[in-house]
């Protein structure tokens, strides 16, 4: 049974367009389509996915997958002997200076790894399917990419395509494979433990495959690392996380071998490697998978020595054949290729690689040899140029197509992932994109018992982790609570002006209105503005200066540039942030990039008006969202360490915010002469305060305290809400206990003094708040002395921005920490007001 089965289910042509569209909205939604940082607006899609899958027979993929088994021992035999014994060289049955001079063999790793070790546990093999059979084209043995989109093919096609995947035979799962290369990098670890330390050695968000790396981490369960996260002490590698250095025993990379080490290969990347790496591993202190230099395996040249080499490595013949190789570096094979010129072409022997110039194909219909070969012959192969057959024999344009398969290298048997990924066009794949992609389906012969209960009845003895983020995942995290705070406080506040204005805004006290605006302004960063004293709300904020609060790139603090910083902070994240939050997020920031794009860029009445619907589109659409990104994520993620520095940003952002509203809104100009006067206020006028009750909906408080005190706004009452109410969400006493909780969560992941030491500082700062008498603040001996609340507030303000550099202090900048016997000289927490 092939693709082509009359027995298998079909896709009508009239359901593909559309199919293709869900697909492409499906990855674009996912936050996949944007990853390359070198990309250009009229380049190629990074990763299309094709509807028609590639379904191979049980019989057949037993053939295939033991031919991949095979060729993944051969590799690995082969590089074991590259950097010992060097056996195959001496006798001949590899060319010396195939290797020795291949700019991917690394003459500084001779020796570095045990004998016995399995220098490439993952291996991605390129096959093609001519009319006389599969035959291997290529290996991929550094960084070999592909096989997360691999398992996301069929999750987006088993989405969008329900109906077909239910109507075909039983087939093999593959979303559990990341799982067995934990297993098999368990096996690596040279310390006898039960869960060793691994990580995933990435180049980080400017890295074209980025993606992968997050997506094989959250998968796998282990943590993501870049360089600038571990470091070398003592001949052992630590990884930097909010508990302090942890060993690190196991390190997955998907770095180039180049730039993994700035002390021994010369590298633009000094920040993506680490310093001293290889004499860790040369200690035994440490273990890398893949290996370094074992990207000589990925040689074409290599192909012409498979059969010798399967001989001579394994005493076996090779399953499945190589593509066809001469070796330009021989002078026979070259005239022999030359005498070939309508069949042969010349390619360089290393597929491109990510930070390498692009090498050229070369055409043998010239009658004049180029330059690069006469002067590198060593450098290029000739290869026959080979047309698969056709994906889709019936279409009227048929497909031709690659796959690439992947082998899992243990230390006694080879695992072959049931599957891969289908590369379609004539040429490989492109070395910075996935290109277009389908699905392979193996079915599932009678044998199969993949998937049965019998698996699961002895489970390994695992103990569950507690794992500590790094100190870079913490800091991200509690600014992505920042910048999804700092949006959505400033959306909320805005979105009430239109209303405010019409329903609570008498003439006569407009004057008051100012000091509001103008601590909405501060709070939302944009304190450099001025508003006139009796400026219309709705004046105040229209037009030019709405614009720069919601969609003006370059204005810090704008909701465009709080969403597009939280945007980018959740890409990095994605080891924590699942793909379901992510993409609510990254929709958000598109749709809001496109009204800022649709706005006429010149500054005239017409304009204006036209930016401030823009503003109030854009407002409307970012609360819903950012609300819907929350609820998401606390369902989704793991509520560890993690999500607690997370809710630390929020909370401490909120408290800020509430703070520095309150500080410009909550005391009211005195009264005008004649007004009524009360007790209820502390001695103060009783008026109607229409302010506070709009400073009351834009914190979203308006309904809590009209529930706790029944009676009009008053600023002894709202003062005491905002500031000393435990159970409102938007009080600075609610927020600061948030934190104490949160820092409680860290404290049992860091095993530290840390978390404490910021504990008690917050514990203090919650102690003087609740000994806070409002009754003296409002008073009016305390009004006519200048009101020593503001004293009060901005007092809050500087321990918030002392609790940042704490927080900082000890887990983001992973610098010498305080002393926490000296905090309270250091921070001067003030009881000032508290009796």
């Amino acid at each position: 049974m092939s693709e082509h089965s009359p027995s298998l289910p079909s896709i009508p042509s009239a359901r593909l367009r559309p199919l293709r569209n869900r697909l492409r909205i499906s990855i674009r939604d996912a936050g996949l389509t944007d990853l390359n940082p070198s990309a250009k607006a009229t380049d190629r899609p990074f990763w299309t996915l094709e509807p028609t899958p590639l379904v191979i027979a049980p019989e057949e993929w037993s053939t295939l997958s033991n031919a991949i088994a095979q060729r993944a021992r051969l590799t690995n035999a082969f590089l074991n002997d590259m950097y010992h014994h060097q056996h195959g060289l001496r006798d001949g049955i590899v060319p010396p200076e195939l290797v020795l001079a291949d700019p991917y063999y690394r003459h500084a790793c001779r020796h570095l790894v045990p004998a016995e070790a399995t220098p490439a546990p993952l291996i991605r093999f390129d096959l093609i399917r001519t009319v006389d059979g599969w035959c291997f084209t290529d290996t991929y043995t550094n960084t070999p990419v592909g096989l997360s989109y691999a398992i996301q093919n069929r999750r987006f096609l088993t989405q969008e395509a329900a109906d077909y995947y239910r109507a075909l035979p039983d087939y093999r799962s593959v979303i559990n494979f990341p799982l067995e290369i934990v297993e098999a990098l368990r096996g690596l670890s040279a310390r006898a433990q039960r869960n060793p330390s691994i990580v995933f050695l990435t180049g980080g968000p400017r890295y074209p495959f980025y993606s992968e790396h997050s997506f094989l981490a959250r998968k796998m369960g282990v943590r993501l690392a870049q360089g600038d996260d571990l470091l070398v002490l003592d001949n052992h590698v630590y990884f930097k996380t909010i508990a302090g250095l942890e060993r690190v025993d196991v390190i997955y990379r998907r770095l180039m071998d180049s730039h993994i080490d700035p002390v021994v290969f010369s590298t633009d990347y000094e920040t993506a490697g680490i310093p001293g790496l290889l004499q860790c591993i040369r200690s035994g202190n440490v273990v890398v998978a893949n290996a370094i230099g074992v990207g000589i395996a990925e040689n074409r040249a290599l192909h012409a020595c498979v059969p010798r080499m399967a001989r001579y490595y394994l005493g076996e013949k090779p399953i499945l054949p190589s593509i066809e190789t001469h070796l330009c570096g021989d002078t026979d094979q070259l005239d022999a290729a030359l005498d070939q010129r309508e069949r042969l072409r010349i390619v360089p022997v290393h597929h491109d690689a990510i930070g390498r110039p692009r090498a050229p194909t070369i055409s043998l219909k010239r009658k004049s040899l180029p330059r690069a070969l006469i002067e590198n012959p060593f450098n290029f192969v000739a290869q026959p140029h080979l047309t698969s057959v056709p994906l889709n024999p019936g279409a009227r344009t048929p497909t031709r197509f690659r796959l690439s398969a992947f082998a899992l290298s243990g230390n006694r048997n080879v695992s072959v992932f049931p599957g891969g990924i289908i590369n379609l066009g004539v040429e490989a794949p492109p070395h910075d994109r996935v290109g277009v992609s389908a699905d392979v389906i193996v079915l599932a012969g009678s044998a199969d018992t993949t998937g049965a209960l019998a698996d699961f009845e002895s489970p390994p003895e695992v103990e569950a982790l507690s794992l500590a983020p790094s100190s870079r995942g913490a800091e991200l995290l509690y600014w992505l609570g920042r910048y999804l705070e700092r949006a959505e406080s400033t959306a909320r506040m805005l979105s009430i002006l239109d209303d405010v204005e019409l329903e609570e805004i008498p003439q006569r006290d407009r004057e008051r209105w100012a000091p509001l605006w103008r601590g909405l302004l501060e709070a939302t960063g944009q304190s450099h503005q001025r508003i006139s004293p009796r400026a219309n709300p709705t004046d105040a904020l229209s037009g030019d200066r709405l614009w720069r609060m919601t969609l003006d790139a370059s204005t810090q603090g704008s909701l465009l540039t709080s969403i597009g910083n939280a945007s980018a902070n959740a890409e990095q994240l994605r080891e924590f942030v699942g793909p379901e939050s992510g993409a609510l997020l990254s929709q958000l920031h598109r749709e809001l990039r496109k009204i800022a794009r649709d706005c006429p860029r010149q500054s005239n009445k017409k304009s204006r008006a036209f930016r401030a619907d823009a503003a109030a589109q854009a407002i409307a659409l970012t609360l819903p969202s950012l609300n819907a990104f929350l609820g998401t994520a606390r369902r989704t993620m793991l509520l560890d360490a993690g999500w607690a520095f997370l809710e630390i940003g929020m909370q401490l952002e909120r408290a800020q915010f509430t703070t520095s509203t309150l500080s410009h809104g909550l005391i009211a100009p005195p009264a005008s002469p004649g007004s009524e006067e009360s007790d209820h206020s502390g001695g103060q006028h009783f008026r109607d305060n229409p302010e506070l009750s709009a400073l009351l909906r834009m914190l979203g408080s308006q309904d809590a305290y009209r529930r706790l005190y029944r009676m009009r706004s008053q600023p002894r009452f709202v003062a005491e809400l905002l500031l000393q109410q435990s159970r409102a969400p938007r009080s600075i006493l609610y927020n600061l206990e948030r934190i104490s909780k949160s820092l409680d969560e860290i404290e049992q992941t860091a095993d530290d003094d840390a978390a404490a030491t910021v504990g008690d500082f917050a514990v203090g700062i919650i102690s003087q708040l609740k000994a806070l008498r409002l009754d003296q603040h409002f008073s009016r001996e305390a009004r006519s002395v200048g009101q020593p609340l503001e004293a009060e507030l901005d007092r809050l303000s500087e321990h918030f921005i002392a609790m940042h550099d704490l927080l900082s202090d000890h887990y983001f900048s992973h610098q010498a920490r305080l002393d926490p016997g000296n905090l309270q000289s250091e921070l001067e927490l003030s009881t000032h007001g508290a009796h």
